[in-house]
């Protein structure tokens, strides 16, 4: 009788670590095929560092605030400056307003992360296809700047995507554009 309650709790055990590794694996945000929701704040882990021997751990938080899209991302966009152009035909603007908050995990605590640049927000059909750019002055508050553990940041990033995409994902990918940052890709929904 012993060895079929041990045989039990054994199984009993793997079949929770393989539910386990499963909700793991299919997390929001955590792939293109499980994009975080607007408004889910999904906790992430970046290095932060000036060279690859002095990268830091961090916990972050970001969180896709609100998506604009079509009419109302254009009538944002050209309200941000009259030299914006509209898209291309067969695309449309999205706005995505996205929160970054960051926190030491130890000492020293004093590496910074720089959001806003190239290629650290992009867009991309769930299928996997990268959309372009898109080159607009953005409405204030941009999400460009230098945070720090403690801090917090907001503003808006814009993409193109084809008008006939009804699921476009946002990618935030923390070691693009060059970036000392590393961690997780993300997935956010831009729908």
């Amino acid at each position: 009788m012993k060895s079929r309650t041990i045989i039990g709790t054994v199984l009993a055990c793997l079949v929770l670590a393989i539910i386990a590794s499963v909700q793991t694996a299919t997390a929001q945000g955590q792939s293109p095929s499980s994009p975080a929701p607007v408004g889910a704040a999904i906790k992430a882990e970046v290095y932060c560092g000036e060279s690859a021997g002095s990268l830091e751990p961090y916990d972050a938080n970001i969180t896709l605030v609100q998506a604009v899209r079509g009419k109302e991302a254009l009538e944002q966009i050209k309200a941000a400056s009259t030299s914006n152009k509209p898209p291309k035909a067969g695309f449309e603007y999205v706005l995505a307003r996205v929160k970054f908050e960051m926190k030491a995990r130890g000492a020293p605590g004093n590496k910074t992360f720089e959001l806003g640049r190239t290629m650290q927000f992009t867009a991309m059909s769930p299928d996997g296809r990268e959309y372009e750019a898109a080159s607009v002055t953005l409405p204030k508050p941009e999400l460009s700047r230098t945070v720090r553990a403690g801090e917090s940041a907001e503003g808006w990033v814009a993409f193109l995507v084809e008008q006939k995409e009804s699921k476009p994902v946002m990618v935030f990918d923390p070691a693009s554009g060059g970036a000392m940052g590393r961690g997780k890709i993300l997935f956010f929904q831009l729908y």
